[in-house]
């Protein structure tokens, strides 16, 4: 049986996408390599944007409803939520700036995502928290505080970029007769 590159490709991000759902350490995720991997791999960057947000939100809806038991969709408006959406379509376009896919082109984008990811969740904990001192003070405070979970963050982006680059890249060089073309 042959299918389509875009199928295969959606498979690999949904699987991972589903992934979430597996014991992991905190911040340990594949939504940054996911998108990634949608805006590299994806010709259209529209369709890589769409796939980016469905694979987001549909895992989120999975997490929140299995794990958690929430089932509320105003978890998609708030302010944390959607700064973090808008790293992952920052993230896209990252990938769709990939032009050779290299261990060093993919490599440095992920860790690239796993900093600004953690600057910008963390400033917006920061900012809507009430946890730290609304000065420069409680930012850095907010920043250290993170500290201990960034290493679960980069060994995330990081193994899932390779996994998701690389199960493509074996698929079509090792078996490109599994591809219609």
């Amino acid at each position: 049986m042959k299918i389509n590159k875009n199928i295969l490709i959606t498979a690999l991000i949904l699987v991972a996408a589903v992934t979430r759902l597996l014991p992991h350490p905190v911040n340990f995720g594949p939504m940054a390599a996911i998108a990634l991997f949608a805006g590299a791999q994806l010709g259209n960057r529209k369709w890589a944007m769409l796939t980016i947000l469905t694979a987001a939100m549909f895992s989120d809806l999975l997490v929140n409803a299995l794990l958690y038991n929430y089932y509320s969709l105003s978890y998609f408006v708030g302010a944390g939520t959607l700064s973090i959406y808008a790293c992952y379509l920052l993230f896209g376009l990252f990938g769709s700036s990939i032009k050779n896919v290299s261990i060093p082109s993919v490599g440095g984008r992920a860790i690239a995502s796993s900093l600004i990811f953690f600057l910008v969740t963390n400033f917006m904990v920061w900012m809507g928290s009430g946890m730290y001192t609304p000065d420069l003070a409680g930012l850095m405070t907010s920043y250290v505080a993170a500290l201990p979970f960034l290493q679960y963050t980069l060994a995330g982006d990081l193994m899932y970029s390779a996994a998701l680059f690389g199960a493509y890249a074996w698929v079509v060089k090792v078996e490109p007769a599994w591809l219609k073309a």
